[in-house]
């Protein structure tokens, strides 16, 4: 497993559980990510409204999502 996304899943694990949701991304080839329910936006428009770090939300490549 690639360490970048073992640290991401750990990141995952600690994040508090109760009633918080997180959702997934996947980068595409064009440079877009694609999240919950097909939304689509480009890697800037993404970080802004998810600064890196943030618990809730993790970020595949299709590499990775193989895996």
């Amino acid at each position: 497993m690639p360490k970048d996304l073992e640290r991401r899943l750990r990141r995952l694990e600690r994040a508090k559980s109760g009633s918080r949701k997180f959702a997934i991304w996947y980068k595409q080839g064009d440079g877009t990510l694609l999240g919950p329910g097909g939304e689509r936006m480009t890697e800037e428009a993404f970080f802004s409204r998810y600064p890196p770090g943030t618990p809730s939300v993790i970020v595949f490549s299709r590499t990775e999502a193989l895996l």
